[in-house]
């Protein structure tokens, strides 16, 4: 028999998240969750289906793909800044533009 509901951690390693950012979520209302008690510190409980509407509700994005955009803009802005000093320090030389 299949499981109601999940555990902090449970839900964490299905969402693929830390179990922190699971309570930030929960936090933030972006996941639902249930408590076992009416105390304050009772821990949290999840449904497979409010994480997965968690997950459908976050828009995500590769961290790699957008870590190698930020280096490829970073690699363009540098080369754009390295042909600006080229061209002056030629200017204050006075040497050919080189094309």
């Amino acid at each position: 028999m299949e499981k109601l509901t999940l555990t902090r951690k449970e839900a964490a390693e299905l969402l693929g998240i830390s179990t922190a950012t699971v309570t930030q979520w929960v936090l933030e209302g972006r996941l639902k969750a249930y408590r076992v008690s009416d105390r304050p510190k009772s821990p949290y409980l999840f449904t497979k289906e409010d994480c997965q509407a968690a997950l459908l509700a976050v828009e995500v994005e590769p961290t790699k793909l957008r870590d190698k955009e930020r280096k490829v803009e970073a690699d363009v802005e540098f080369t754009r800044r390295q042909k600006d000093v080229n061209k002056k320090l030629r200017q204050m030389l006075k040497m050919p533009e080189k094309e």
